[in-house]
């Protein structure tokens, strides 16, 4: 098994990108794909764009040539208005792609808020359409369609046919570390049904590699037999969502938390934040918290309660509980 979280080179052709997602270094990651021409997979979150800018220019590839998108949630797109923005400033452009499922999503992005209320999120046109089996060229290496909905109804995953590295985005979940992975039960379009679709789909695809958009790049046996991970965690988890709807505790924050630590034990790697003020304010805090005699927060417990607060929501949705 071989797990690159790193940003850098993965393959040849293709580097990672780590944006800092929710400043939490190594947990998003957009993918740069260099041919005849470039391109850029996903375009990360409104704070990660400048991040990836940066990153872009220190290897001389600014600006891509393409950006391809995954899907319409706001940290795989949001970041894309600053690239072009920074384009622009010295006069390129860069064409953008993504599903035709995705083109209204882009375009009407407030559905987005359900995640960050007070976010103001901006909205994303002048998309080109693609669709399952379509490929876009780059010379060299074709980039092959393939609509994998279940997380969101306009995800798609991108198959590298030359380096046979298959970018799957969120349709899979996280696999945030060796022993914890985190189902793709968000809001607000999740789709049970559809996503033990996907997960049949993607195992006849011929594969070699498996590029997340969380938490980096796996080869080896463990490119495919993620694909079983996902599909039992995911059973697990809506099973635990399901007995808790039952028992009218949905909403019970601490049993939810309790129920996925016991059941499914997701080991969790602490992660470093990219921001000083972030570090400065956990610090504090976890200072104050011994003062008065309680356990220490880490980035992972902050993370995982956030995320299951989010699939809570995308079950309640999914099952119409709302």
């Amino acid at each position: 098994m071989t797990s690159i979280r790193e940003p850098g080179k993965i393959n040849p052709d293709t580097t990672l990108i780590d944006f800092g997602y929710a400043d939490v270094a190594g947990a998003g990651g957009v993918y740069l794909i260099q041919s005849e021409k470039s391109c850029l997979i996903d375009g990360g979150s409104k704070p990660g764009g400048k991040r990836i800018i940066k990153h872009l220019k220190e290897i001389n590839a600014f600006p891509p040539d393409y950006i391809l998108l995954t899907h319409s949630h706001w940290d795989h797109c949001q970041g894309v208005p600053i690239l072009l923005e920074y384009a622009k400033k010295d006069q390129k452009t860069i064409d953008v792609f993504a599903s035709s499922n995705a083109i209204p999503l882009l375009a009407d992005q407030s559905f987005n808020s359900i995640f960050h209320p007070k976010e103001k999120y901006q909205n994303i046109t002048d998309v080109q359409a693609l669709n399952e089996g379509d490929s876009l060229d780059l010379g060299g290496i074709s980039l092959k369609i393939y609509d994998t909905p279940g997380h969101i109804t306009d995800h798609i995953s991108i198959l590298d046919e030359k380096n046979k590295n298959l970018f799957v985005g969120d349709a899979i979940g996280m696999k945030a570390g060796d022993n914890a992975y985190l189902p793709p039960i968000l809001p607000p379009f999740c789709n049970k049904d559809e996503f033990y679709s996907t997960i049949q789909k993607l195992r006849q695809l011929s594969y070699e590699s498996i590029s997340l958009a969380h938490f980096g790049y796996i080869t080896g046996p463990e490119a495919h037999s993620i694909l079983d991970e996902a599909e039992s965690v995911f059973t697990q988890m809506w099973q635990i969502f399901t007995i808790a709807a039952e028992n009218e505790k949905l909403d019970d924050k601490g049993y939810i938390y309790d129920m996925v630590v016991n059941e499914i034990n997701p080991t969790i790697p602490e992660f470093k934040l990219v921001k000083p003020t972030t570090r400065m304010m956990l610090s504090i805090i976890n200072t104050v918290r011994r003062i008065i005699r309680k356990s220490p927060i880490s980035t992972a417990d902050i993370m995982i309660r956030d995320v299951l607060d989010w699939e809570v929501l995308g079950f309640k949705l999914a099952n119409n509980l709302l």
